[in-house]
């Protein structure tokens, strides 16, 4: 009975340590899984519409002009704009591919009446009046 003594008196260190070590590396493996990124999800770009309708933006400004008329209207594009005129009305169109668009314009006269309608695709989407001296009208359309 004593060489199997000396035998498990020998083993029992290393027996232990490949047991750790084995519940060590199987452990870090299983961290390492629990916390690997999921799957990278794709996007894909947008898809733009196979027929799509250019949209028309139209300004219109009526009324009495008086001494002067001072406008400031914003293009498609988000630029501001400044026009000086004589008489009205005043029309501007522009067209544009976008899906949506927003528009805004303020006018003053030296007359006694103004008017300004925004008309998207010529329907009406915003339209006010002012009858006073000296007049001023603003009109927007945050999204059309």
């Amino acid at each position: 009975m004593r060489p199997t003594r000396s035998l498990l008196a020998r083993a029992w260190l290393p027996l232990v340590a490949l047991v750790a070590i084995g519940i060590g590396a199987t452990s870090m493996w299983k961290v390492h899984q629990m916390s690997a990124p999921g799957p990278v999800l794709t996007v894909n770009p947008p898809q733009a519409p196979e027929q799509f309708t250019p949209k028309t933006l139209s300004y219109e400004v009526f009324g009495s002009a008086g001494d002067g008329v001072l406008l400031s209207y914003i293009d498609i594009d988000g630029h501001p704009h400044t026009v000086e005129l004589d008489a009205l009305p005043w029309r501007h169109d522009e067209t544009t591919m976008l899906t949506v668009v927003s528009g805004s314009i303020s006018v003053q006269v030296r007359g006694d009446y103004v008017g300004c309608r925004i008309l998207v695709d010529d329907i009406i989407r915003d339209e006010h009046t002012n009858a006073r001296a000296n007049a001023d009208i603003t009109c927007r359309v945050k999204s059309a």
